[in-house]
């Protein structure tokens, strides 16, 4: 391909190559390791139901009311800790903070757990958390769009954006890079 491309084929032509290259070597491997990469697609999508089958939430839920102050009628907190406790959202940082603390734990076992098919596995994981937040973050999208001025709906789209395309993936990379083991990634890096 880059033969070619330094022949004076086109960058877009280039681009589709490479690709196509990618899509297919990706399928050829899922394939090849289907039960695995069932096993892990099943567990990201079952996640959230074991999470809250596991009665975890109640935790984060007790860490969660640690933002709010015990004195919720003061003048002051409904004057200027509201509106920003509102808009920022703390009260899902920490849920957020320990969703991505269990992604990353789990993707540290899956490391673990098949060091050969490590790259594919974790790109599984990754791809089957950001699609499974696709709709939350089409939801905030269409608030926002039908109130534009709305900062409320503006903070929701920028909050779901950054948990669904920064936190989350990188939680993965980050547990997956962690328990793969060294020499399993300097030989597939060779």
């Amino acid at each position: 391909m880059l033969e070619q491309y330094r022949r004076g084929r086109s960058s877009p032509w280039y681009w589709r190559q490479t690709i196509r290259a990618i899509v297919t070597t990706s399928a050829a491997e899922i394939w090849r390791h289907r039960m695995v990469a069932v096993s892990v697609a099943a567990l990201s999508v079952y996640l959230q139901d074991l999470y809250i089958f596991s009665r975890l939430w109640e935790w984060v839920y007790r860490l969660d009311r640690l933002w709010y102050p015990h004195v919720i009628h003061s003048r002051w907190y409904w004057l200027v800790i509201d509106p920003w406790a509102y808009r920022l959202k703390p009260y899902v940082w920490t849920s957020t903070v320990m969703w991505c603390a269990i992604l990353a734990a789990l993707s540290w076992i899956i490391g673990h757990w098949r060091p050969r098919q490590h790259g594919l596995m974790i790109t599984l994981f990754v791809v089957t958390q950001i699609s499974l937040r696709i709709p939350f973050l089409a939801t905030s999208l269409t608030d926002w769009l039908s109130a534009p001025h709305d900062p409320i709906s503006f903070y929701s789209l920028i909050w779901y954006s950054v948990i669904t395309f920064v936190a989350i993936p990188f939680s993965i990379v980050l547990g997956g890079s962690a328990g793969a083991k060294r020499g399993t990634v300097e030989s597939l890096v060779r």
